[in-house]
């Protein structure tokens, strides 16, 4: 399993509630692609699929909403 952390530097993985801050889309995260890269690349790229939210999205625009 994956594991990044969200604007506020909570940790986040597969499975996490979150909320897209800039654009209000809530869902959970099904996927995280970080294969190959550091822990801060992974952390400022588009790298993270959300349930119901359409592209990819950059762990410093989501915020966890509850921990799971």
């Amino acid at each position: 399993m994956m594991l990044t952390y969200d604007c506020y530097r909570n940790a986040i993985s597969t499975g996490s509630r979150v909320m897209v801050f800039n654009k209000g889309l809530t869902g959970v995260i099904k996927a995280i692609h970080g294969e190959g890269k550091s822990a801060e690349q992974i952390r400022r790229s588009q790298c993270v699929e959300i349930e119901g939210c359409e592209g990819v999205f950059c762990p410093m625009e989501l915020v966890r909403l509850e921990l799971h």
